[in-house]
This record gives structure tokens, sequence and C-alpha cells, in this order.
């Protein structure tokens, strides 16, 4: 998988591991001669920009072909591939901080015409790039995420003692994600205060760490039943997915879902949002619902629980559907691309 001559802007590498940084690093370290540029400490707003923009450029050597995995890339340089996750800041700008929209707004619109490629996780995402920036079908190449081999099911004694850690209950819907306003939390709340009252010893697990890009939103409701763990580390993560009842992912728009693939790779049935990016990552899966009406959110979440069968039977989807993809076929297609570019 060798690929020589090429170098990756690893501005993503002291983040806080979130999708964008986990799809990042996992196909970067497999991708051999690769030369990550790393800075030297964690850069955040607009030192980060200052360090890509302007540092990272005089870094690459004669001819070196750049990949920029991580949402962005410097302007000054066209021989780049750029791998975009989503449109969101452009589609809804008021999910995000003013700044944090407007930058993005105005860099893609001047980066997605000049690099030589744009790699994107998922069909919806590249049809929206390709007509938001009218950027040629051709340039605009799917690479989708994929799933480590952490996340697996788990012995119940494994996952039992990682439970006992976090003093979960023995029954608990699970929920993953930044908990930003896309991801729909409120309604996930609201629906959840209808359920709690027929299963008081029903709860759900919130885990995700606050962004810091993200608007305001003040969270209400749910009930008592609901407890938030902040962020998770992949080795306690998957020990948490493996003992849910289910997995719910109410989002209102994705660029491709990693945490439902996660999942669904540790055997746990997925109640998911009936939007293009997910249906493409689902296949026949998960169980969708309408994730913009609180009572379509309660209904599919109810079913779920209360139907043993139904559960198996996603399980056994959701397994199957998660063997399709892996990290490693995800850098092979990568370093495939980045042959053709340069």
């Amino acid at each position: 998988m060798a690929v020589k001559g090429f170098a990756i802007n690893g501005r993503f590498w002291h983040k806080t591991r979130t999708g964008v940084e986990r799809y990042a690093q996992e196909i970067s370290s497999r991708l051999g001669d690769g030369r990550i540029i790393v800075p030297g400490k964690r850069l955040a707003g607009f030192e980060g920009h200052i360090w890509e923009q302007f540092y990272l450029p005089s870094l690459l050597r004669a001819g070196e072909f750049l990949w920029s995995p991580a949402n962005s890339g410097p302007v000054l340089v066209s021989r780049q591939a750029l791998t975009i996750q989503d449109l969101s800041p452009v589609d809804h700008p008021e999910w995000f901080k003013p700044a944090f929209a407007r930058w993005y707004r105005r860099l893609w619109a001047i980066l997605a015409p000049r690099a030589r490629l744009i790699v994107v996780p998922s069909q919806f995402t590249r049809q929206r790039i390709i007509a938001r920036f009218h950027v040629p079908g051709e340039r605009v190449v799917i690479v989708p995420g994929g799933v480590g081999a952490a996340f697996r099911p788990l012995s119940r004694a494994l996952s039992v003692e990682i439970s006992e850690r976090y003093r979960l209950s023995e029954r608990y819907i699970l929920f993953v994600g930044t908990p930003q306003p896309r991801k729909n939390l409120q309604r996930l709340l609201s629906a959840w205060s209808q359920l709690e009252r027929g299963d008081p010893n029903l709860v759900l697990l919130v885990v995700g760490g606050a962004g810091e890009v993200f608007s305001r939103q003040d969270l209400n409701g749910g009930g008592s039943n609901v407890r938030y763990l902040g962020y998770v580390p992949d080795e306690h993560l998957a020990a948490l997915y493996s003992r849910a009842l289910a997995f719910v992912y109410p989002s209102l728009y994705e660029g491709f879902g990693l945490p439902v693939l996660e999942a669904m790779a540790c055997g746990t049935p997925v109640i998911a949002a009936d939007i293009d990016p997910l249906r493409e990552l689902l296949g026949e899966s998960g169980y969708l619902v309408n994730s913009s009406s609180v009572e379509s959110l309660a209904d599919g979440i109810r079913e779920v629980i209360e139907n043993a069968n139904l559960r198996r039977t996603l399980r056994a989807k959701g397994l199957l559907r998660a063997r399709e993809f892996s990290w490693d076929n995800a850098a092979q297609a990568m370093a495939q691309i980045i042959r053709a570019a340069h």
C-alpha cells in the first residue's frame, strides 16, 4: 500500500478524536510512506488556520502531493486531495458559531474548485459538493469510513466490567455523538420523556464530549432516567455498545455516520433517522424513523425495545453490513487515489 512522494496535512492530530479526526487518523496510519506534517501543539481557531494556510505550504517538498483529510486545507496548494465529510456549515450555518460557518463557506468556495480531487465518505456528500461548487463529477470520489477491530460484540464478562465502572443500568438505550444541534438530541429527550413513563427502569445513556464550534443549545426534558457520560475512550465505548438494548441516532444531517457503523459492528440494533446518508450506510440493517417528529422517534424506540425478534433481526443484519466496511479498505482506496492523482 506504500505510496511515495506525498504528505498528509496533520493539523487534526492533536484534536479531540471525533468522527472527522478518527477518519483522518485511521486512514493516515495505514498509508505507508505518507509523511504526516503535524503542528508542534494543538492549534485551535485562528492560530490553526494561520498554520495551515501559510506555514504548512512552506514545509512541502518540491513536487510533493498533499492530502488534507479533515475538512480544510491550504488554498495555495492545488496539488492536493481534500476530504470533506459534509457541507453542514454551508447547508445549515445556524447550527454553528457564525464565524465558523462563514470561514468554511468562504474556504470551500475557493478550495473546492482548486483542489485536484475532493474525497467524500458518501454519495450524499458527493452530490452536495457537485451541486454547490459546480465541481466536475470525476473530481469528487467516495472513500467511506470504516470500523476498527475494537468494535465487535464483547463477551459478557468484559462488557459487565466496563458497565460496572460507569455504574450503568442493566437496560439502557445508547446515543453517541457530540451534543450539537444537528444530532437532534432535544427531540430525543422529548421522545424519551414519553417513553420512560412506561418503563421507569430503562435509561437513556448519552455519550459524547461538547464541541467548540457549535451554536448554543439549551437541552431540557427527558426526565430523570437520562445519564450524560461525556467523552468515553474507544476501549470502553465498544462495551457500551455491546451492552445496549439498542442504539439510537436521530441526526438531522450527516455525511456518513460512524457511530451507526460502530454500533452495527458491536451487534447493537440501530434506530436511525430516515435521511439519505444513513439509508445509504445502513441498507436494510436499521430501523428508520422520521427524526423531525417526536412521536415517530418515540414510537420507533418503543417498537424496538418491545420486540425481541426485531432486535435479533437488526443485530444479525447489522453485523453482516458492518463487515463491508473497514479502515484497511478505506486506506487502500485512498492510496489508489493518491497514486492516480500525482
